[in-house]
């Protein structure tokens, strides 16, 4: 995307907002040094997480071949966050215990307060699409992300290092529109040098509505993403099997929740062109939650990618959502996911979790 079509979309934003921008602009590289209460609301903040689960695979495609059982350290994430005066704030995430992912670090932006419901990201972040990516992972009701939010709703990776312009504009007192676009050099998050930069610069952004009063809420969305992203086979540095990705993708989501139950839907449609061969790829899920006095319930989910990935997903819970501590267990019946002739085995998933 151009350099003026940019500037434009950020002066938009900035004229929606209901403070100056120009005041904020000056005042946020002019610190705020006065002491007592600032030295508080300016100190850092730590927080973390801990997931822990069991995994069990059984034989239920019939060939007597299994994964073998056993605990794992899924997620150990320590964060720290802050602000250096009322207009610029930090976050940075790191994650120890896997670094093959792309490294252990995560998050890693400075945010620029343009105005009261408009913010500037800058640095390593997620990218804008649909629900499920960018909720927060301690916050699902399922151990694993939905499969098409891993292959169809991001690059490579759910972050990457670029900018983003997120907020929302109040409609009325429980209305508001939802904004949020993001754009990175390419789909790999820790990634620098010839192996990101790209002149196929990567955009992915979600427009939506919300409502909320009480413990009723309801929100949709439309979300796009475009872009390229490079990959480099099974051996990442011969470049003999390596080939360029152009995708372009189109979600919808839904999600409704209430006293009683939550639900979540997203239906992405996108294409992948390698060479001259254009795919054409399709994905949805729906997810339900059942919600009780007693911060337990069932959980159903139906995950669907293309023609050869169908993964029903049945369990409970015990916490919800914004709880310190939670406890998941998911059944996956994976038969139906046909890259192998009889299907995959069944898996069972008991995960605790730690917020602190």
């Amino acid at each position: 995307m151009k350099t003026k079509s940019l500037v434009v979309i950020l002066c938009f934003y900035c004229l929606l907002c209901e403070n100056s921008f120009s005041q904020n602009i000056l005042s946020m590289f002019n610190p705020d040094t006065t002491k007592g209460k600032k030295d508080k609301e300016y100190k850092v903040h730590i927080s973390g997480v801990l997931q822990m689960h069991y995994m069990a695979e059984f034989n239920t495609n019939g060939d007597s071949l299994r994964d073998t059982d056993g605990f794992r350290i899924l997620r150990a994430r320590l964060i720290a966050k802050g602000k250096i005066n009322k207009f610029i704030s930090y976050k940075m995430m790191i994650d120890p215990r896997a670094p093959e992912q792309g490294g252990i670090l995560r998050d890693a932006y400075i945010e620029f307060q343009l105005c009261k419901s408009q913010s500037l990201r800058v640095g390593q972040q997620k990218t804008q699409f649909g629900y499920d990516n960018n909720e927060s992972i301690t916050k699902e009701y399922f151990v694993n992300r939905a499969e098409v939010s891993d292959n169809l709703s991001r690059g490579f990776n759910l972050r990457d290092i670029g900018f983003g312009l997120l907020g929302h504009i109040k409609i009325k007192k429980n209305l508001r529109f939802e904004n949020a676009i993001t754009f990175t050099n390419g789909s790999k998050m820790n990634v620098a040098g010839p192996f990101d930069f790209s002149n196929t610069k990567n955009a992915f952004g979600r427009i939506g509505i919300r409502y909320k009063k009480g413990e009723n809420m309801f929100r949709f969305g439309i979300s796009a993403g475009t872009g390229g992203m490079m990959d480099y086979g099974d051996d990442p540095i011969s470049p003999a099997d390596d080939f360029f990705i152009k995708f372009k993708r189109l979600g919808t989501d839904l999600e409704v929740d209430n006293k009683w139950v939550f639900l979540a839907t997203e239906y992405v449609i996108g294409t992948d062109k390698i060479h001259d061969t254009i795919d054409d790829r399709v994905g949805y899920y729906i997810t339900l939650a059942g919600k009780t006095k007693w911060k337990v319930g069932p959980l159903l989910r139906y995950d669907v990618l293309d023609d050869d990935f169908i993964r029903p997903v049945i369990g409970a819970y015990y916490g919800l959502p914004n709880d310190k501590f939670r406890i998941l267990l998911n059944y996956e019946m994976r038969g139906s996911i046909k890259d192998v002739p009889n299907g995959h085995d069944d898996r069972l998933y008991v995960q605790m979790q730690l917020c602190f």
